[in-house]
């Protein structure tokens, strides 16, 4: 197996001094790895699990001084740099889906809140994702220096990726002009949630729907499961010489309405969200999927990082080892969610822990795939 997945992260340089190090730098990036997939939330136990399991990681790492201790899996991660550890990520990533052509992008940020230090409200360390939500994989990441700054890191974390041929669909925060124009020279489209922080365009949208939300809706979906239901009414227009605002907006071709009722436990809710959109032929069927596809990195990403890896309650906070932490449990993620047992996702962590067969087939997932026939 060390053949075929050694280089995986050959392009994460070792800041430390040559001949001077008693660990090797790609044994302590696998090492965090393969504690991750097995049911570890932090060095600590990182090093108790490798420690247990030495003599089979020996099989396909160096280890030339035995098991690195936490102190040291935790220094070099604090200095590892992000940007190239992130690179691993997204290379494989866009490996995997070869064209992007067609497929869902979803941006949104996180913020790790074990690094919230004590009387601040918001975490040191927060991040901004690309997510393939057919896929289910993370593409790329970024750091901002807070909530504030996520509008600045779109752009940046759009640079890492080839979204030519994609849609791709922001929350509020990234409904800006700037971003709509960029998204259209780079030949992608976009769905982007509307709110009050474009006052003016939010009310002329609001103002030019309002006569169509009386009329059925163009699209209707209903969905009951586990007590729960939720029925989703979609109204698109594309005439939009109503909107004198729309003029301003690379790309406009429509904006959208959708009202959404839920039921749960005799509980009832209503909502409605406006969205603008460069789908000149998208029916409003595809137009709700994006939509709804958009919450796929809340429900298959951040929500897995906080519930199956415990991200938020790891107290790690030294230097970049959080972002770099995140960069790992992201691609642990991926590994487990692609491997086809039908199980939840705890239990293939814990069945990693257990079984070193089934590690080393999650870990085979990271060989250079072969090349299409075509």
């Amino acid at each position: 197996m060390e053949e075929e997945v050694a280089d995986f992260f050959w392009q994460v340089t070792d800041y430390r001094v040559e001949g001077r190090c008693l660990h090797e730098l790609s044994d302590i990036i696998w090492l965090v790895l393969c504690g991750l997939l097995a049911d570890c939330e932090d060095f600590e136990q990182i090093y108790d699990y490798a420690c247990d399991k030495q003599a089979v990681l020996a099989q396909f790492l160096s280890l030339p001084a035995g098991i690195p201790s936490p102190y040291t899996l935790q220094r070099v991660f604090s200095r590892l740099n992000p940007v190239e550890l992130e690179a691993s990520l997204t290379h494989w990533g866009q490996d995997i889906m070869r064209v992007l052509a067609g497929q869902q992008l979803a941006i949104d940020g996180k913020q790790v809140r074990g690094t919230c230090l004590p009387g601040q409200r918001q975490a040191s360390v927060q991040l901004v994702s690309v997510w393939a939500t057919e896929q289910r994989l993370c593409l790329a990441q970024t750091q901002v220096a807070s909530k504030a700054n996520e509008l600045v890191a779109i752009p940046q974390v759009l640079d890492l990726v080839e979204v030519a041929g994609s849609v791709v669909s922001i929350d509020a925060i990234g409904c800006q002009r700037a971003i709509a124009t960029t998204l259209v020279e780079r030949r992608a489209d976009y769905v982007l949630a509307l709110k009050q922080n474009q006052r003016t365009l939010f009310e002329q949208v609001q103002a030019h729907l309002a006569p169509l939300l009386r009329q059925e809706p163009a699209f209707v979906s209903r969905e009951k499961d586990h007590g729960r239901g939720e029925e989703r009414r979609v109204w698109v227009s594309r005439n939009l010489n109503l909107v004198e605002e729309a003029a301003e907006w690379a790309g406009l071709a429509a904006v959208v309405c959708v009202q959404t009722r839920r039921w749960q436990q005799g509980r009832e809710q209503h909502s409605t969200r406006y969205y603008l959109s460069s789908l000149a032929q998208a029916s409003a069927g595809e137009l709700a999927g994006y939509v709804r596809g958009h919450w796929g990195i809340e429900n298959d990403l951040h929500w897995h990082l906080d519930v199956t890896f415990a991200e938020d309650a790891c107290r790690v906070r030294q230097g970049h080892a959080p972002r770099n932490l995140s960069t790992l449990r992201k691609l642990a993620l991926t590994l487990l969610r692609r491997e086809p047992t039908k199980m939840s996702l705890p239990r293939k962590r814990k069945k990693a822990a257990r079984d070193d067969d089934y590690l080393r087939q999650l870990l085979r997932q990271l060989a250079p795939q072969p090349p299409d026939a075509n």
